[in-house]
C-alpha cells in the first residue's frame, strides 16, 4: 500500500460525466495541486499512452499535477465515468500510482461509486471520510490490478464472449450464441465468466443493456419505452423494473438526476 507524503488529499468533488458520442473533445486539465479520477462504468474511451490505448468498463484513470483527463472515443462510441477529484500538498500523492488500471469487478465498482456518490451528495457524513474511504477503495483496487497482471490473463475466449455481447446486446441472445461465438460449451462459458468477472453471463448482458439505456437516458431526449427496446427490451414494464433493481431508482429519477 502507498502512504501519503504530507496531509492525505481532500476530497472535493465527486460526480458523473456521460459524454456525447465520438467523446468529450473538451479534456479537463487538473490543477498542480490537484488528484483527478476517472472510472469508467460504461462505454469505452482512448487513454493517454504515447500510443493510445482503448480502455473499457472499470478503467481507473489518474490524473495529477496539471495533466489532462481522457476526451476520446472510437467515431460512434461513448463513455461515462464517475468523476472524483482531490485536493492534495504540493507533491503529495504518490509518485507510483500509473496513469490507468483495472478495477477487477465491474458490479462491485459501480455499487461503491453509487454509495460514495450517495453519500457526498445527501447522506450526512463527513467528506473526509468519504474521501478516505474511496483512496483506501482505489489503492485495494491498484494493489489487486497489479497482482492479477503477473499472475493471471483474460483468457481469448472470454474476451470473444465479451464482444459478443457487447456487439449483440440488443438483440435476442441466448447463452448458446454467446457460446458459439466463443468456441466453448455453455458450461464452460459459466465457468469462465464467474471465474474472471465474478458474475454470469446473463448478468453481464443484462448490466450491458441497462448501463447503455441509462447512458441513453442521461443523455438524449428518447422516450423510455423507445429506449427500452433500443436495448433489447421489447416489454417496457420488464425493463422498468430491471431498471429499478438495477440502478436503485426508476428510470425517470434517473433521467433527472443524471440529464444534461
Amino acid at each position: 500500500m502507498n502512504h501519503w507524503l504530507n496531509l492525505p488529499p481532500r476530497l472535493t468533488r465527486l460526480g458523473t460525466y456521460a459524454s456525447p458520442l465520438g467523446g468529450s473533445r473538451k479534456p479537463t486539465s487538473s490543477e498542480q495541486n490537484e488528484v483527478l479520477f476517472e472510472i469508467i462504468q460504461e462505454g469505452s474511451v482512448y487513454g493517454l499512452e504515447e500510443t493510445p490505448v482503448l480502455h473499457g468498463e472499470s478503467a481507473v484513470f489518474c490524473h495529477q499535477g496539471g495533466q489532462i483527463s481522457v476526451s476520446d472515443s472510437p467515431p460512434g462510441s461513448y463513455y461515462n465515468c464517475y468523476v472524483v477529484w482531490f485536493e492534495c500538498a504540493q507533491d503529495g500523492f504518490p509518485s507510483d500510482w500509473p496513469r490507468v488500471f483495472q478495477w477487477k469487478d465491474r458490479k462491485s465498482m459501480h455499487t461503491f461509486m453509487e454509495e460514495m456518490l450517495h453519500a457526498f451528495h445527501y447522506a450526512a457524513l463527513d467528506r473526509d471520510v468519504i474521501g478516505n474511504l474511496i483512496l483506501s477503495r482505489f489503492e485495494f483496487e491498484l494493489e489487486r490490478s497489479r497482482s492479477l497482471a503477473r499472475t493471471q490473463a483474460v483468457p481469448t475466449q472470454l474476451s470473444l464472449a465479451t464482444d459478443f455481447i457487447n456487439r449483440n446486446y440488443a438483440k435476442p441472445l441466448s447463452l448458446e450464441d454467446v457460446a458459439k461465438a466463443a468456441d466453448v460449451s455453455v458450461s464452460h462459458l459459466h465457468m469462465l465468466f464467474r471465474a474472471h468477472l465474478g458474475e454470469s453471463p446473463h448478468q453481464y448482458l443484462i448490466q450491458k443493456r441497462l448501463r447503455i439505456a441509462g447512458h441513453t437516458l442521461a443523455t438524449g431526449n428518447l422516450s423510455i419505452k423507445v429506449v427500452a427496446t433500443e436495448v433489447g427490451y421489447p416489454n417496457a414494464e420488464n425493463f422498468c423494473r430491471a431498471f429499478r433493481k438495477f440502478f436503485g431508482r426508476s428510470a425517470s429519477e434517473y433521467r433527472q438526476a443524471y440529464s444534461r
